[in-house]
């Protein structure tokens, strides 16, 4: 091919020589070897350029064809575009981590059950038996060395601690706490609470917080301390002479007079830590004394009760009565004793049961047996009680 192009290219060049020597009006004609040199040298310096490009066809790989920018299609060929619909982004669902195992703390308890419901009725007094079943969800196990412990409120006759387990409690386990109990003689409403106590002293109780468990009822049933309440309002002392002040002023008043001892001495020469109403009826033969207290409801299963005697070593002779009233009705001895000096004290006890589920005034009276003189007589912690 290299041959054929040569050839060409002389040819060209001769027939070129060959014309410019036939063009008129040339003053100075061109040698014809300098222009058989130019032609030359054109001629390498095209096969040389020739040659190079071809070379450079083979060596470099092909430029791929540039794409067109929308922007760059020519104006007449351009459709509106539509307005693109953006894609939902992408939603990241992250990958679950790896939960840390919390550490299990050594002594906690789960509430599982219990007897005696909250708000149960008890009568004042009532002994009754108050179960919890916890559930150990902690790490250490329970043994002979953990306590149940009252750590709040009214106690109710329970112990300040009482050993929880003979045996074990391992975790995961539940154990039956029982505890014998008692309700208040008060009225109303009563609550206890309790936690455990573990062998090194600790108390905890349940779950994280280390709440309390307890025992919560209701006592409805009729307690009336009539030493307490001896000169509360709404109470009346009387006597023939009429109506005596409460405390008394003066033990020598003829009237008779009442006095609130808070070491009263019995018959027998004891001397309790109690206190005790102490009453001397007016100083006439057969004279009499006697508290009027406000009315209450009675309920079932309580009683009146008493000590009763000549105070100390006074030679009394007088007749102890227990009177009442009924709705504002006319008064009635419900029971009567008579005491003398004998060194010994009378624990009297009535039952209220003829009066259940009504509206009662009680009277405490003492009456002189004829003479007056060294009549002074003891009504020791009377009480209305279960």
């Amino acid at each position: 091919m290299k041959k054929k192009m040569l050839v060409l290219i002389l040819g060209t060049v001769f027939s070129l020589v060959l014309a410019g020597c036939n063009y008129p009006g040339q003053t100075t004609p061109t040698s014809q070897v300098d222009m058989l040199n130019t032609a030359a040298a054109q001629t390498i310096q095209a096969q040389q350029t020739s040659i190079a490009q071809t070379s450079q066809a083979f060596e470099q790989p092909a430029t791929p064809t540039a794409t067109l920018e929308p922007s760059e299609v020519p104006a007449e060929e351009t459709e509106e575009p539509s307005e693109p619909t953006s894609a939902p982004a992408p939603t990241n669902t992250p990958l679950p981590q790896p939960t840390a195992t919390a550490k299990v703390a050594c002594d906690v308890a789960a509430f599982v059950s219990e007897t005696i419901p909250d708000g149960t009725d008890f009568t004042p007094g009532k002994a009754f038996t108050k179960t919890w079943t916890l559930k150990n969800v902690g790490s250490c196990t329970w043994n002979q060395d953990y306590d149940v412990v009252f750590v709040d409120g009214t106690a109710m006759n329970a112990p300040a601690a009482q050993q929880l387990t003979t045996g074990t409690v391992k975790p995961g386990e539940t154990v039956k706490i029982s505890i014998d109990m008692k309700a208040p003689l008060a009225g109303g409403t009563h609550r206890g609470d309790f936690k455990l106590r573990n062998a090194n002293g600790a108390i905890f109780g349940i779950g994280d917080g280390n709440k309390t468990f307890w025992v919560k009822i209701d006592v409805i049933g009729t307690v009336y301390d009539f030493t307490k309440n001896a000169c509360a309002s709404g109470v009346t002392w009387k006597s023939g002479a009429g109506t005596l002040p409460c405390p008394t002023n003066n033990t020598n008043d003829t009237r008779g007079w009442i006095e609130i001892i808070q070491k009263p001495v019995l018959e027998n020469g004891y001397v309790d830590d109690e206190p005790g109403l102490k009453v001397m009826p007016e100083m006439v033969d057969n004279g009499w004394i006697k508290g009027i207290f406000p009315e209450i409801t009675v309920t079932e299963g309580v009683y009146f009760k008493s000590i009763i005697g000549c105070y100390g070593e006074a030679k009394c002779d007088v007749k102890f009565k227990l009177d009442y009233k009924v709705d504002g009705g006319s008064e009635k001895t419900l029971a009567s004793w008579h005491e003398v000096q004998d060194e010994q004290f009378n624990r009297v006890k009535v039952d209220l049961s003829s009066l259940a589920g009504k509206k009662v005034q009680f009277i405490l009276l003492v009456e002189a047996n004829g003479s007056y003189k060294n009549d002074r007589a003891l009504w020791f912690g009377p009480i209305i009680e279960p």
